[in-house]
């Protein structure tokens, strides 16, 4: 019997996993892929209403983040960035809140912690008091990002955050908006 040497190894497990998962998008949580959003009815810090049901016709991103998520936090800024750069365009960034805490709360977070308060984020932030947009949409880890087509299609999802993550996402937001 020949011996099996781990370089070959590590290939049959690179043409097994990666290159799969490559011509699938590679992101994880691809059995969302494709399939119509779950619906979802969240107030933003203000009370005004987020439906998705009402949101046709924009790029719908979720960000799914925590006050005492390290990541989530560092991922903010890039966020508001695109946020700024293609709000006008059709962008909609939702950063919807999995702590399980109220709009005063997190009003209360972004005053007082110099890590809040200088993103200077203008994109709606809603509490999920109730975890029910988390529990509809998988939540498994901080931050989730979720982006909806214009028809309410997931188009991209991805969980953690990793400084350069958000090249990849200026990417998909302009292919999504370019439709």
């Amino acid at each position: 019997m020949k011996r099996v040497k781990l370089w070959q190894v590590v290939l049959v497990w690179a043409v097994l996993v990666a290159v799969p998962a490559m011509a699938g998008g590679g992101e994880e949580g691809d059995e969302w892929l494709g399939k119509p959003a779950p619906a979802f009815a969240l107030k933003d810090l203000d009370g005004n209403a987020l439906n998705l049901a009402e949101l046709g016709g924009k790029v719908v991103w979720l960000n799914f983040w925590g006050l005492r998520c390290g990541p989530c936090v560092r991922e903010l800024p890039a966020l508001q960035k695109i946020h700024q750069e293609y709000a006008d365009k059709g962008l909609l960034i939702i950063g919807v809140n999995a702590d399980g805490v109220d709009s005063e709360f997190i009003r209360k977070q972004f005053a007082s912690r110099d890590d809040l308060k200088n993103v200077g984020v203008t994109f709606p932030l809603a509490p999920d008091e109730e975890f029910g947009a988390i529990d509809t949409y998988g939540l498994m880890g901080a931050p989730l990002n979720v982006m909806i087509d214009q028809e309410g299609v997931i188009r991209f999802r991805h969980e953690g955050y990793e400084d350069g993550d958000e090249v990849h996402y200026l990417e998909v937001v302009q292919k999504l908006l370019a439709r």
